[in-house]
């Protein structure tokens, strides 16, 4: 149940509560579905349908349900204080407090076969504020700073120039690619979501993957992180400022790994030591 949820929540925050105050966290619950017209509409696929779906009419199914349900989708996750969250016929069934807690796709196979349903992934639209550039771009005299940066999955390893901007909080890349290198194999289970950016929009999922960084001297530091990966990258807002963007990598990565990075603007060069 839904109170279940933020009533532990409550308690993780301030400690165990009395019957009393119980019974007041789910009243006031109530009053506040009852005062803004919150309720879940509209049922989860079965695993089963599913499974008979092609990939766009999962993601039609899945955009209609998100937008029926918006507004209370954002309640329940402004009230857990969660990052993401799946919800299956309007009951959560996991929810987490930041990209690094985001199931696997083996688990969210597994929660689809014991669930019976599909869950909905819901959180918000990834931000992106186009900075400072450095590897050539569409633009006369422009660059965009760039990193070395390598995905690792399974003993197959993937080494690419990554866009790097600190205006970005996560790391992105193509599926295409990664299935192209042998990296990963999105399954039915992959769950999508619609984002925008530039004014475009996009499909992307998150999974998580061995990421490195290489230093200038060739050692490498990594870290299993999480990856936004999108669908149909060439096609996508991604590459409008430099259409040879394979991967962009935010500041989540730098702050997980700690590396010291110098940009040098006249030679247009990027120093990474750690």
């Amino acid at each position: 149940m839904i109170a279940d949820e933020i009533i532990a929540e409550v308690e993780k925050r301030l400690g165990t509560l009395d019957e009393r105050a119980r019974e007041a966290v789910e009243l006031a619950l109530q009053l506040a579905e009852e005062k803004l017209q919150l309720r879940w509409q509209g049922e989860n696929p079965t695993w089963d349908e599913w499974q008979r779906m092609d990939e766009e009419e999962r993601m039609k199914v899945m955009d209609e349900l998100e937008e029926r349900n918006r507004k209370w989708l954002e309640w329940i996750r402004e009230t857990l204080g969660a990052f993401w969250i799946l919800v299956v016929n309007g009951q959560i069934v996991q929810w987490g407090e930041s990209p690094f807690d985001f199931p696997s796709l083996q688990e969210l196979e597994k929660l689809c076969q014991q669930v019976g349903r599909v869950p909905l992934w819901y959180e918000p639209n990834p931000t992106i504020e186009e900075g400072v550039l450095w590897q050539q771009t569409a633009y006369s005299g422009d660059a965009y700073p760039s990193l070395l940066v390598a995905f690792t999955n399974g003993g197959q390893k993937w080494e690419t120039v990554a866009d790097f901007d600190t205006g970005a909080i996560e790391v992105y890349t193509s599926v295409e690619i990664l299935e192209q290198q042998g990296i990963f194999k999105f399954s039915p289970a992959t769950l999508w979501r619609s984002g925008s950016h530039l004014g475009q929009t996009y499909r992307y999922t998150r999974i998580h993957l061995d990421v490195s960084l290489k230093a200038d001297d060739g050692t490498e530091r990594g870290t299993l992180h999480p990856v936004l990966c999108v669908r149909n990258w060439q096609q996508s807002p991604f590459v409008a400022v430099n259409p040879n963007r394979t991967a962009l990598v935010g500041r989540s990565l730098c702050l997980s790994l700690k590396p010291k990075v110098i940009m040098d603007f006249e030679q247009k060069v990027t120093n990474l030591h750690w």
